[in-house]
Protein backbone atom coordinates (compact mmCIF):
# COMPACT_ATOMS: atom_id res chain seq x y z
CA UNK A 1 0.00 0.00 0.00
CA UNK A 2 0.96 3.45 -0.53
CA UNK A 3 1.83 5.07 2.69
CA UNK A 4 1.20 9.14 1.56
CA UNK A 5 -0.47 10.85 -0.84
CA UNK A 6 1.17 13.17 -3.13
CA UNK A 7 0.69 17.20 -3.19
CA UNK A 8 -2.26 18.09 -5.51
CA UNK A 9 -1.49 19.27 -8.89
CA UNK A 10 1.03 21.76 -8.48
CA UNK A 11 2.05 24.20 -11.75
CA UNK A 12 5.55 25.28 -12.37
CA UNK A 13 8.33 25.83 -15.06
CA UNK A 14 8.92 22.40 -17.13
CA UNK A 15 11.86 21.48 -15.09
CA UNK A 16 12.01 23.11 -11.43
CA UNK A 17 15.15 24.78 -10.53
CA UNK A 18 17.11 21.51 -8.78
CA UNK A 19 20.13 22.96 -6.78
CA UNK A 20 22.48 20.50 -5.71
CA UNK A 21 25.47 21.29 -7.17
CA UNK A 22 26.73 24.55 -8.04
CA UNK A 23 29.20 23.89 -10.53
CA UNK A 24 29.75 22.07 -13.97
CA UNK A 25 30.33 18.35 -12.95
CA UNK A 26 32.90 15.79 -14.91
CA UNK A 27 32.64 12.66 -14.76
CA UNK A 28 35.76 10.22 -14.97
CA UNK A 29 35.10 8.04 -18.37
CA UNK A 30 34.75 3.95 -17.67
CA UNK A 31 37.50 2.19 -18.37
CA UNK A 32 38.48 0.99 -22.08
CA UNK A 33 35.88 4.59 -23.63
CA UNK A 34 38.39 6.42 -24.56
CA UNK A 35 37.83 7.11 -27.69
CA UNK A 36 40.26 8.11 -30.97
CA UNK A 37 39.99 11.06 -33.34
CA UNK A 38 40.43 8.17 -36.51
CA UNK A 39 37.10 7.75 -37.73
CA UNK A 40 35.44 9.95 -35.19
CA UNK A 41 31.77 10.88 -35.99
CA UNK A 42 30.59 15.00 -36.90
CA UNK A 43 29.43 16.32 -33.84
CA UNK A 44 25.85 16.33 -32.48
CA UNK A 45 24.19 18.99 -31.17
CA UNK A 46 20.60 17.99 -29.66
CA UNK A 47 18.47 21.82 -28.57
CA UNK A 48 15.32 21.48 -26.97
CA UNK A 49 13.22 24.43 -26.78
CA UNK A 50 10.77 23.74 -24.26
CA UNK A 51 6.96 24.31 -25.12
CA UNK A 52 7.88 25.45 -28.93
CA UNK A 53 4.58 24.52 -30.13
CA UNK A 54 4.45 23.59 -33.99
CA UNK A 55 2.92 26.18 -35.44
CA UNK A 56 5.26 29.20 -33.41
CA UNK A 57 7.38 29.78 -36.59
CA UNK A 58 4.14 31.42 -37.81
CA UNK A 59 4.38 33.76 -34.25
CA UNK A 60 7.55 35.39 -34.38
CA UNK A 61 10.76 36.13 -36.23
CA UNK A 62 13.21 33.59 -35.67
CA UNK A 63 15.91 34.20 -38.12
CA UNK A 64 18.51 31.77 -36.34
CA UNK A 65 15.85 28.71 -36.83
CA UNK A 66 15.14 29.89 -40.29
CA UNK A 67 19.03 29.78 -41.45
CA UNK A 68 19.08 25.94 -39.84
CA UNK A 69 14.97 25.59 -41.73
CA UNK A 70 16.81 26.55 -45.34
CA UNK A 71 19.86 24.72 -45.03
CA UNK A 72 18.33 21.42 -43.61
CA UNK A 73 15.28 19.57 -42.97
CA UNK A 74 12.31 20.58 -41.07
CA UNK A 75 9.41 18.45 -40.47
CA UNK A 76 5.71 19.72 -40.31
CA UNK A 77 5.93 19.02 -36.39
CA UNK A 78 6.78 16.43 -34.08
CA UNK A 79 4.74 13.91 -32.63
CA UNK A 80 4.79 12.89 -28.76
CA UNK A 81 3.90 10.37 -26.58
CA UNK A 82 1.52 10.44 -23.51
CA UNK A 83 1.60 12.15 -21.15
CA UNK A 84 2.89 14.77 -23.36
CA UNK A 85 4.99 16.46 -20.12
CA UNK A 86 8.25 17.76 -20.03
CA UNK A 87 10.22 14.73 -18.45
CA UNK A 88 8.26 11.75 -19.76
CA UNK A 89 8.66 13.09 -23.52
CA UNK A 90 12.28 14.69 -23.34
CA UNK A 91 13.01 10.82 -21.59
CA UNK A 92 11.67 9.57 -24.96
CA UNK A 93 13.21 11.70 -27.47
CA UNK A 94 16.54 10.13 -25.93
CA UNK A 95 16.04 6.67 -25.38
CA UNK A 96 13.82 5.69 -28.13
CA UNK A 97 11.17 4.15 -25.71
CA UNK A 98 7.52 5.09 -24.59
CA UNK A 99 6.80 6.26 -20.99
CA UNK A 100 5.15 3.13 -20.45
CA UNK A 101 8.42 1.40 -21.09
CA UNK A 102 11.27 3.45 -19.35
CA UNK A 103 9.20 4.26 -17.02
CA UNK A 104 9.15 8.41 -16.13
CA UNK A 105 5.69 8.42 -16.76
CA UNK A 106 4.91 11.66 -15.52
CA UNK A 107 6.49 15.10 -13.93
CA UNK A 108 5.06 13.58 -10.86
CA UNK A 109 4.79 9.78 -10.39
CA UNK A 110 4.80 7.10 -7.77
CA UNK A 111 6.74 3.78 -7.61
CA UNK A 112 5.10 0.99 -6.04
CA UNK A 113 7.90 -1.04 -5.70
CA UNK A 114 9.76 1.42 -3.28
CA UNK A 115 6.37 3.01 -2.36
CA UNK A 116 8.35 6.41 -2.99
CA UNK A 117 7.24 9.29 -4.94
CA UNK A 118 9.21 11.27 -7.67
CA UNK A 119 8.70 15.11 -8.94
CA UNK A 120 10.72 17.61 -10.08
CA UNK A 121 11.13 19.69 -7.08
CA UNK A 122 12.67 16.81 -5.01
CA UNK A 123 16.50 16.69 -5.91
CA UNK A 124 17.12 13.43 -4.60
CA UNK A 125 15.05 11.75 -7.02
CA UNK A 126 16.09 13.82 -10.10
CA UNK A 127 19.27 12.71 -9.65
CA UNK A 128 18.48 8.83 -8.62
CA UNK A 129 19.41 6.64 -11.97
CA UNK A 130 16.71 4.42 -10.14
CA UNK A 131 14.10 6.15 -11.86
CA UNK A 132 15.76 6.34 -14.93
CA UNK A 133 16.95 2.89 -15.57
CA UNK A 134 14.51 1.31 -17.78
CA UNK A 135 15.95 3.26 -20.73
CA UNK A 136 19.06 4.13 -21.92
CA UNK A 137 19.64 7.60 -23.17
CA UNK A 138 21.71 8.66 -25.73
CA UNK A 139 24.72 10.26 -23.46
CA UNK A 140 25.26 6.75 -22.01
CA UNK A 141 25.31 4.93 -25.14
CA UNK A 142 27.74 7.58 -26.85
CA UNK A 143 29.71 6.93 -23.54
CA UNK A 144 29.68 3.18 -23.34
CA UNK A 145 31.55 3.05 -27.08
CA UNK A 146 33.41 5.56 -26.65
CA UNK A 147 32.62 8.83 -27.41
CA UNK A 148 32.38 12.14 -25.13
CA UNK A 149 29.26 13.52 -24.33
CA UNK A 150 27.92 16.79 -22.17
CA UNK A 151 24.81 17.99 -21.48
CA UNK A 152 23.63 21.46 -20.33
CA UNK A 153 20.41 20.43 -19.18
CA UNK A 154 18.26 17.71 -20.14
CA UNK A 155 15.97 15.53 -18.00
CA UNK A 156 17.59 12.47 -16.53
CA UNK A 157 21.28 13.78 -17.34
CA UNK A 158 21.97 15.02 -13.37
CA UNK A 159 21.76 11.09 -12.61
CA UNK A 160 24.20 8.17 -12.95
CA UNK A 161 22.04 5.68 -15.42
CA UNK A 162 23.65 2.45 -15.09
CA UNK A 163 26.65 3.55 -13.55
CA UNK A 164 27.30 6.31 -16.48
CA UNK A 165 27.04 10.03 -16.48
CA UNK A 166 27.76 12.23 -19.55
CA UNK A 167 31.36 12.99 -18.98
CA UNK A 168 30.20 16.96 -18.55
CA UNK A 169 27.04 17.55 -17.22
CA UNK A 170 25.48 20.56 -14.77
CA UNK A 171 22.65 20.29 -12.53
CA UNK A 172 19.45 22.26 -13.27
CA UNK A 173 19.34 25.80 -12.73
CA UNK A 174 16.82 27.46 -14.42
CA UNK A 175 17.91 30.80 -13.77
CA UNK A 176 20.83 30.85 -15.52
CA UNK A 177 21.36 33.37 -18.36
CA UNK A 178 20.97 32.22 -21.55
CA UNK A 179 24.27 33.90 -22.44
CA UNK A 180 25.99 31.72 -20.09
CA UNK A 181 24.53 28.66 -21.72
CA UNK A 182 25.72 29.61 -24.72
CA UNK A 183 29.25 30.65 -23.81
CA UNK A 184 29.61 26.75 -21.81
CA UNK A 185 28.79 25.04 -24.88
CA UNK A 186 31.10 27.34 -27.56
CA UNK A 187 33.69 25.97 -25.09
CA UNK A 188 33.18 23.10 -25.06
CA UNK A 189 33.48 23.04 -29.15
CA UNK A 190 37.08 25.10 -27.99
CA UNK A 191 38.53 22.56 -26.31
CA UNK A 192 41.45 19.80 -28.04
CA UNK A 193 40.32 17.20 -30.51
CA UNK A 194 40.77 14.79 -27.08
CA UNK A 195 38.38 16.08 -25.29
CA UNK A 196 35.79 17.94 -27.23
CA UNK A 197 32.16 16.07 -26.76
CA UNK A 198 30.53 14.56 -29.40
CA UNK A 199 26.76 15.07 -28.56
CA UNK A 200 26.56 18.01 -26.72
CA UNK A 201 22.76 19.10 -25.24
CA UNK A 202 21.49 22.37 -24.51
CA UNK A 203 17.95 23.01 -22.64
CA UNK A 204 15.81 26.30 -22.62
CA UNK A 205 12.53 26.71 -20.46
CA UNK A 206 11.55 30.55 -21.21
CA UNK A 207 9.14 29.39 -23.76
CA UNK A 208 7.36 26.93 -22.12
CA UNK A 209 7.07 29.07 -19.06
CA UNK A 210 5.76 31.92 -20.81
CA UNK A 211 3.33 29.50 -22.26
CA UNK A 212 1.82 28.62 -19.21
CA UNK A 213 1.65 31.85 -17.65
CA UNK A 214 -0.04 34.02 -20.41
CA UNK A 215 -1.32 31.57 -22.75
CA UNK A 216 -0.15 29.78 -25.83
CA UNK A 217 0.02 33.07 -28.58
CA UNK A 218 -0.22 35.68 -26.31
CA UNK A 219 2.70 38.48 -26.62
CA UNK A 220 4.91 37.21 -23.85
CA UNK A 221 5.73 34.19 -25.61
CA UNK A 222 6.48 35.78 -28.86
CA UNK A 223 8.48 37.63 -26.79
CA UNK A 224 10.42 34.55 -25.30
CA UNK A 225 10.62 33.04 -28.52
CA UNK A 226 12.66 36.19 -29.96
CA UNK A 227 14.76 35.93 -27.20
CA UNK A 228 15.59 32.43 -27.60
CA UNK A 229 15.94 32.67 -31.04
CA UNK A 230 18.75 35.83 -30.49
CA UNK A 231 21.01 33.65 -28.39
CA UNK A 232 20.51 30.57 -30.71
CA UNK A 233 21.88 33.18 -33.35
CA UNK A 234 25.03 33.98 -31.48
CA UNK A 235 25.16 30.39 -30.68
CA UNK A 236 25.65 29.44 -34.75
CA UNK A 237 27.81 32.11 -35.19
CA UNK A 238 30.21 31.22 -32.86
CA UNK A 239 30.24 27.80 -34.26
CA UNK A 240 30.37 29.10 -37.83
CA UNK A 241 33.53 31.38 -36.70
CA UNK A 242 35.07 28.18 -35.01
CA UNK A 243 34.21 26.17 -38.58
CA UNK A 244 31.98 23.60 -36.96
CA UNK A 245 28.56 24.35 -38.37
CA UNK A 246 28.71 22.92 -41.29
CA UNK A 247 30.41 19.96 -39.97
CA UNK A 248 28.33 18.99 -37.30
CA UNK A 249 24.71 17.86 -36.81
CA UNK A 250 22.16 20.34 -34.56
CA UNK A 251 18.60 19.17 -34.28
CA UNK A 252 16.30 21.44 -32.33
CA UNK A 253 13.06 20.46 -31.05
CA UNK A 254 10.60 20.80 -28.61
CA UNK A 255 8.71 18.12 -26.06
CA UNK A 256 5.28 19.29 -26.38
CA UNK A 257 3.06 22.36 -27.57
CA UNK A 258 0.64 24.02 -25.34
CA UNK A 259 -2.89 24.76 -25.17
CA UNK A 260 -5.24 27.47 -23.58
CA UNK A 261 -6.97 26.71 -20.23
CA UNK A 262 -9.87 28.46 -18.28
CA UNK A 263 -10.42 28.92 -14.86
CA UNK A 264 -14.02 27.81 -15.39
CA UNK A 265 -12.83 23.92 -17.11
CA UNK A 266 -11.99 22.19 -14.54
CA UNK A 267 -12.57 19.07 -13.22
CA UNK A 268 -13.22 18.83 -9.41
CA UNK A 269 -12.26 15.05 -9.29
CA UNK A 270 -12.88 14.76 -5.26
CA UNK A 271 -17.04 16.10 -6.11
CA UNK A 272 -16.89 11.99 -7.81
CA UNK A 273 -14.56 10.40 -5.26
CA UNK A 274 -13.03 10.26 -1.71
CA UNK A 275 -9.56 11.03 -2.23
CA UNK A 276 -8.98 10.06 1.19
CA UNK A 277 -9.15 6.77 -0.02
CA UNK A 278 -6.76 7.11 -3.07
CA UNK A 279 -3.62 8.49 -4.27
CA UNK A 280 -3.30 10.77 -7.31
CA UNK A 281 0.58 11.02 -8.32
CA UNK A 282 0.11 13.53 -10.95
CA UNK A 283 -3.11 15.61 -11.90
CA UNK A 284 -4.01 18.18 -15.09
CA UNK A 285 -5.34 17.13 -18.03
CA UNK A 286 -4.42 13.53 -17.34
CA UNK A 287 -4.58 12.50 -14.04
CA UNK A 288 -3.07 9.38 -12.46
CA UNK A 289 -4.93 7.64 -9.71
CA UNK A 290 -4.00 4.38 -7.47
CA UNK A 291 -6.14 2.20 -4.98
CA UNK A 292 -5.23 2.58 -1.64
CA UNK A 293 -8.13 2.27 0.41
CA UNK A 294 -10.28 0.99 -2.33
CA UNK A 295 -10.22 -1.01 -5.37
CA UNK A 296 -9.24 0.09 -8.90
CA UNK A 297 -12.41 -1.25 -9.68
CA UNK A 298 -14.71 0.79 -7.88
CA UNK A 299 -12.51 4.36 -8.88
CA UNK A 300 -13.31 3.06 -12.25
CA UNK A 301 -16.78 2.98 -11.72
CA UNK A 302 -17.22 6.40 -9.81
CA UNK A 303 -15.30 7.89 -12.41
CA UNK A 304 -16.26 6.52 -15.65
CA UNK A 305 -19.61 8.55 -17.15
CA UNK A 306 -19.15 11.20 -14.08
CA UNK A 307 -18.53 14.33 -16.78
CA UNK A 308 -18.74 14.41 -20.27
CA UNK A 309 -15.63 16.18 -20.58
CA UNK A 310 -13.46 13.17 -19.17
CA UNK A 311 -12.60 9.68 -19.88
CA UNK A 312 -11.33 7.16 -17.89
CA UNK A 313 -9.58 3.73 -18.63
CA UNK A 314 -8.45 1.22 -15.94
CA UNK A 315 -4.62 0.60 -16.58
CA UNK A 316 -5.18 -2.84 -19.04
CA UNK A 317 -7.69 -0.28 -21.10
CA UNK A 318 -5.26 2.49 -21.66
CA UNK A 319 -5.93 3.18 -25.68
CA UNK A 320 -3.72 1.13 -27.38
CA UNK A 321 -1.89 4.02 -29.48
CA UNK A 322 -0.77 5.65 -26.00
CA UNK A 323 1.59 2.42 -25.29
CA UNK A 324 1.51 3.46 -21.53
CA UNK A 325 0.36 0.51 -19.92
CA UNK A 326 3.01 -1.95 -19.40
CA UNK A 327 5.30 -0.33 -16.49
CA UNK A 328 5.06 -0.66 -13.19
CA UNK A 329 5.03 3.16 -12.23
CA UNK A 330 1.56 3.39 -15.05
CA UNK A 331 -0.86 4.00 -12.31
CA UNK A 332 -4.33 1.57 -11.38
CA UNK A 333 -6.55 4.15 -13.37
CA UNK A 334 -6.00 7.18 -15.72
CA UNK A 335 -8.18 10.04 -16.64
CA UNK A 336 -7.49 12.30 -19.00
CA UNK A 337 -10.16 15.56 -19.56
CA UNK A 338 -10.68 16.67 -23.08
CA UNK A 339 -8.46 19.28 -24.58
CA UNK A 340 -8.48 22.80 -22.52
CA UNK A 341 -10.23 21.36 -19.87
CA UNK A 342 -7.82 20.32 -16.38
CA UNK A 343 -8.46 17.99 -13.41
CA UNK A 344 -7.91 19.05 -10.41
CA UNK A 345 -9.61 19.03 -6.76
CA UNK A 346 -11.63 21.31 -4.24
CA UNK A 347 -9.16 22.24 -1.69
CA UNK A 348 -6.36 22.67 -4.37
CA UNK A 349 -8.40 25.13 -6.25
CA UNK A 350 -10.15 27.32 -3.41
CA UNK A 351 -6.27 28.96 -2.99
CA UNK A 352 -6.10 29.40 -6.90
CA UNK A 353 -5.84 32.94 -8.76
CA UNK A 354 -7.95 32.91 -12.10
CA UNK A 355 -5.15 34.22 -13.92
CA UNK A 356 -2.26 31.91 -12.64
CA UNK A 357 -2.16 29.88 -15.65
CA UNK A 358 -3.35 29.96 -18.88
CA UNK A 359 -1.58 27.16 -20.89
CA UNK A 360 -1.09 23.87 -20.48
CA UNK A 361 -0.03 20.72 -21.94
CA UNK A 362 -0.26 16.89 -20.97
CA UNK A 363 -3.33 15.69 -23.77
CA UNK A 364 -3.18 13.01 -26.16
CA UNK A 365 -0.22 13.47 -28.20
CA UNK A 366 -2.11 13.06 -31.66
CA UNK A 367 -3.59 16.40 -30.73
CA UNK A 368 -2.41 19.30 -32.93
CA UNK A 369 -2.21 21.82 -29.97
CA UNK A 370 0.26 19.04 -28.42
CA UNK A 371 2.66 18.67 -31.20
CA UNK A 372 6.44 20.41 -30.84
CA UNK A 373 8.89 20.90 -33.64
CA UNK A 374 11.82 19.45 -35.65
CA UNK A 375 14.49 20.72 -37.36
CA UNK A 376 17.99 19.07 -38.44
CA UNK A 377 20.80 20.86 -40.35
CA UNK A 378 24.28 18.99 -40.93
CA UNK A 379 25.87 16.88 -43.70
CA UNK A 380 23.17 14.52 -43.62
CA UNK A 381 20.57 16.49 -44.57
CA UNK A 382 20.20 18.50 -47.75
CA UNK A 383 19.28 22.07 -47.41
CA UNK A 384 15.36 22.50 -48.19
CA UNK A 385 14.52 19.00 -47.35
CA UNK A 386 10.66 18.46 -45.82
CA UNK A 387 8.75 15.71 -44.17
CA UNK A 388 5.03 15.43 -42.84
CA UNK A 389 5.22 15.18 -38.99
CA UNK A 390 7.40 12.90 -37.21
CA UNK A 391 7.42 10.74 -34.01
CA UNK A 392 9.72 11.55 -31.54
CA UNK A 393 10.41 8.03 -30.39
CA UNK A 394 12.29 8.02 -33.26
CA UNK A 395 14.50 10.66 -32.78
CA UNK A 396 17.17 8.49 -30.53
CA UNK A 397 17.48 5.52 -33.77
CA UNK A 398 18.06 8.73 -36.04
CA UNK A 399 21.38 10.36 -33.31
CA UNK A 400 22.85 6.94 -33.16
CA UNK A 401 23.15 6.58 -37.04
CA UNK A 402 24.67 10.30 -36.97
CA UNK A 403 27.24 9.38 -34.31
CA UNK A 404 27.91 6.06 -35.64
CA UNK A 405 27.01 3.92 -32.60
CA UNK A 406 24.47 0.69 -31.63
CA UNK A 407 21.59 1.76 -30.16
CA UNK A 408 20.29 0.24 -27.79
CA UNK A 409 17.44 -2.02 -27.07
CA UNK A 410 14.30 0.59 -28.05
CA UNK A 411 11.12 1.07 -29.85
CA UNK A 412 11.86 3.56 -32.70
CA UNK A 413 12.67 2.81 -35.98
CA UNK A 414 15.22 4.82 -38.42
CA UNK A 415 12.90 4.03 -41.29
CA UNK A 416 11.06 7.19 -41.74
CA UNK A 417 14.55 9.31 -41.71
CA UNK A 418 17.02 6.92 -43.59
CA UNK A 419 15.62 7.93 -47.61
CA UNK A 420 16.70 11.42 -46.25
CA UNK A 421 19.85 10.97 -44.78
CA UNK A 422 22.99 12.64 -47.25
CA UNK A 423 20.60 12.25 -50.03
CA UNK A 424 21.49 14.16 -53.67
CA UNK A 425 17.81 15.71 -53.78
CA UNK A 426 15.69 17.35 -50.97
CA UNK A 427 12.46 15.53 -50.01
CA UNK A 428 9.43 16.85 -50.45
CA UNK A 429 5.88 16.45 -49.17
CA UNK A 430 3.04 15.39 -51.30
CA UNK A 431 -0.54 16.70 -50.27
CA UNK A 432 -3.88 15.19 -50.58
CA UNK A 433 -7.50 16.09 -49.32
CA UNK A 434 -10.25 14.34 -49.50
CA UNK A 435 -13.88 14.64 -48.90
CA UNK A 436 -15.23 12.00 -46.69
CA UNK A 437 -19.08 12.21 -45.36
CA UNK A 438 -17.79 13.32 -41.24
CA UNK A 439 -15.83 15.71 -42.97
CA UNK A 440 -12.23 17.17 -44.75
CA UNK A 441 -8.95 14.22 -44.10
CA UNK A 442 -5.69 16.18 -45.67
CA UNK A 443 -2.72 13.79 -46.12
CA UNK A 444 0.73 14.56 -45.91
CA UNK A 445 3.14 12.06 -47.38
CA UNK A 446 7.04 11.95 -47.18
CA UNK A 447 9.33 9.75 -48.32
CA UNK A 448 9.20 6.82 -46.13
CA UNK A 449 5.81 8.12 -43.70
CA UNK A 450 2.41 9.87 -44.02
CA UNK A 451 0.82 11.78 -41.37
CA UNK A 452 -3.17 11.84 -41.28
CA UNK A 453 -4.54 15.73 -40.49
CA UNK A 454 -8.09 14.80 -39.05
CA UNK A 455 -9.72 17.72 -37.52
CA UNK A 456 -7.95 18.83 -34.47
CA UNK A 457 -5.13 15.60 -34.66
CA UNK A 458 -2.22 14.48 -36.63
CA UNK A 459 -1.27 10.84 -36.32
CA UNK A 460 1.76 9.63 -37.97
CA UNK A 461 1.77 6.06 -39.88
CA UNK A 462 4.55 4.27 -41.74
CA UNK A 463 3.71 2.56 -44.92
CA UNK A 464 2.80 -1.10 -45.44
CA UNK A 465 4.91 -3.01 -47.63
CA UNK A 466 3.77 -4.40 -51.01
CA UNK A 467 2.47 -0.70 -52.02
CA UNK A 468 1.56 -0.64 -55.46
CA UNK A 469 0.00 1.69 -58.61
CA UNK A 470 -3.26 0.39 -57.73
CA UNK A 471 -2.91 1.22 -54.03
CA UNK A 472 -0.79 2.97 -50.97
CA UNK A 473 -1.46 1.80 -47.35
CA UNK A 474 -0.05 2.90 -44.18
CA UNK A 475 -1.18 1.91 -40.64
CA UNK A 476 -0.22 2.29 -37.14
CA UNK A 477 -1.59 1.07 -33.56
CA UNK A 478 -5.25 1.42 -34.17
CA UNK A 479 -4.66 3.47 -37.49
CA UNK A 480 -5.10 2.55 -40.86
CA UNK A 481 -5.21 4.49 -43.77
CA UNK A 482 -5.77 3.61 -48.27
CA UNK A 483 -5.12 5.48 -50.82
CA UNK A 484 -6.23 4.04 -54.16
CA UNK A 485 -7.48 5.43 -57.62
CA UNK A 486 -11.15 6.08 -56.22
CA UNK A 487 -10.07 8.15 -53.21
CA UNK A 488 -9.38 6.87 -49.59
CA UNK A 489 -10.62 5.35 -46.77
CA UNK A 490 -9.50 5.27 -42.83
CA UNK A 491 -9.48 3.98 -39.53
CA UNK A 492 -9.09 6.72 -36.83
CA UNK A 493 -9.75 4.75 -33.15
CA UNK A 494 -12.91 3.67 -33.52
CA UNK A 495 -13.81 6.04 -36.31
CA UNK A 496 -13.84 3.98 -39.63
CA UNK A 497 -13.45 6.89 -42.62
CA UNK A 498 -14.85 6.22 -46.42
CA UNK A 499 -15.36 6.30 -49.10
CA UNK A 500 -13.58 9.86 -49.13
CA UNK A 501 -13.54 11.34 -52.42
CA UNK A 502 -10.45 13.87 -54.12
CA UNK A 503 -10.28 17.27 -53.37
CA UNK A 504 -8.24 19.47 -55.78
CA UNK A 505 -4.87 20.65 -53.71
CA UNK A 506 -4.77 24.65 -52.74
CA UNK A 507 -1.61 25.69 -54.43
Amino acid sequence: MISARPTPFLIAPAILALLFISACQHEPRPSGQNGSEQGRPAPLLLISIDGFRYDYFDLAETPALDRLVAGGLKADSLHHVFPTKTFPTHYTMVTGRHPGTHGVVANSMWDPIRDQRFSLGNRDAVGDGYWYQDGEPIWVTAERQGLTSATFFWPGSEARINRIRPTFWKPYAGDTPHADRIEQVLDWFDLADDGRPDLVTLYFSLVDSMGHRHGPRADAVRDALVDVDRHLQDLFDGLDKRGWLDRMHVIVVSDHGMSRVDFDQYIMLDDYLDLSRVTVSDWGPAAQIWATDSSAEEIFQALDGAHPRMRVWLREDIPARYRFGTHHRVPDVVAEADLEWMISNRPFMAGRSRFQLLGMHGWDPALAEMHGMFVAHGPAFTAGSRIPAVRAIDLYELMTHLLGINAASNEGSISPFQPLLFSTYPARVEELRFQCEEGELRVRIGPAHAAIHWQDLIHVLDPIDGNTAEGRDWQEVDLSLRIDHGGASAVLDDLELGPCLPLPIDH
